[in-house]
């Protein structure tokens, strides 16, 4: 069993940034371990809090993942501890500061989560979460995994690490995580 809780939209740089609230965060796509996002990398040292299924559909966005959390799909998430600092540095990976481009937004969800050691806890997670207008072409992906559905289909992804997911901008590419 599950709740969850829509947060109000990323501020525009003109009213500021707030934090969630959330003290973890469930990332299914490119900032998994191992990914070219790696959660590691924006925070050296960090361990990963277990691990959870999302329930919703998954889509594929080219380099990385889009995640609608309507549907029936089981999708793999990582868990992970976050404070404000590393919550603003992946809402800017996500195209949501300083400028919401309006490709995700972020949710508040209570999931279950398998912890490392064994067993599990009921823990408050942010999850971001793909528009409709953001996966409305975008092909369905039947897989529960989407880091080894991506490296199964051999692609290269591009030298785009850690950029702003600008979708509206031609001047970066996205790659949201």
């Amino acid at each position: 069993m599950s709740t969850s809780s829509d947060v109000p939209s990323a501020k525009s740089a003109h009213t500021g940034w707030q934090p969630c609230g959330a003290r973890h965060v469930a990332v299914y796509g490119t900032l998994r371990a191992g990914g070219v996002n790696d959660i590691a990398r924006l925070r050296p040292g960090i361990l990963s809090a277990g691990r959870t299924m999302l329930t919703g559909t998954l889509h594929d966005l080219g380099y990385y993942p889009g995640l609608r959390l309507q549907g029936t799909q089981q999708v793999l998430a990582e868990v992970y501890p976050i404070d404000a600092a590393l919550e603003q540095a992946l809402d800017g990976i996500e195209g949501l500061w300083p400028t919401d481009v309006g490709e995700y937004a972020k949710r508040i969800m209570t999931l279950p989560v398998t912890l490392p050691g064994g067993g599990t806890q009921m823990l408050e997670l942010l999850v971001y979460e793909a528009l409709p207008a953001t996966v409305a072409q975008a092909p369905l992906i039947a897989a529960h995994d989407w880091l080894q559905w991506f490296g199964d289909k051999g692609v290269q992804h591009p030298a785009t690490a850690f950029q702003l997911n600008t979708a509206k901008s031609a001047e970066t590419p996205r790659d949201p995580g």
